[in-house]
């Protein structure tokens, strides 16, 4: 069992996130009062400090940004997929890792976790507004 603690521990460090970063992040995720949007979404990536989380939706995910199987409307559905979006695009540029957390069937909450960067919050700001989804994101160079 001590072996699967070090994966653990390996794979937050590796990630950028302290020992404990992981479950303390998890057990305080900031869930915005109002709807998030993707802007505040991106402000939120810039501001946040290493292992910091926020909940960006919470239900499920695929469902909810289907066009046929979604109770949203086309407005919501549409917010929803810019913020789904965004966070993905985040995540591929290293500035946040995505989880979900299952609630119930059929029932997640989606959350993401600042990661560590180098990059100040004007930066990471710009990076967010220049990448768009058509755009094919550059992997981030990981050090050590």
């Amino acid at each position: 069992m001590s072996h699967a603690k070090t994966i653990v521990e390996t794979t937050r460090s590796y990630l950028g996130l302290g020992v404990d970063v992981g479950r303390k992040a998890l057990q305080a995720v900031y869930v915005p009062t109002e709807k998030l949007t993707e802007e505040r979404f991106a402000n939120w990536i810039g501001d946040a400090l290493v292992g910091q989380s926020i909940q960006y939706h919470e239900g499920f995910l695929l469902l909810d940004r289907s066009e046929s199987g979604s109770g949203l409307g086309t407005k919501e559905r549409n917010r929803l997929h810019s913020v789904a979006r965004r966070a993905w695009i985040a995540c591929e540029l290293g500035l946040v890792h995505l989880f979900s957390l299952k609630v119930a069937d059929g029932h997640y909450r989606y959350i993401a976790i600042r990661s560590s960067s180098k990059l100040t919050p004007p930066e990471i700001r710009a990076r967010l507004r220049k990448t768009n989804a058509s755009a094919t994101v550059e992997t981030p160079e990981i050090t050590h």
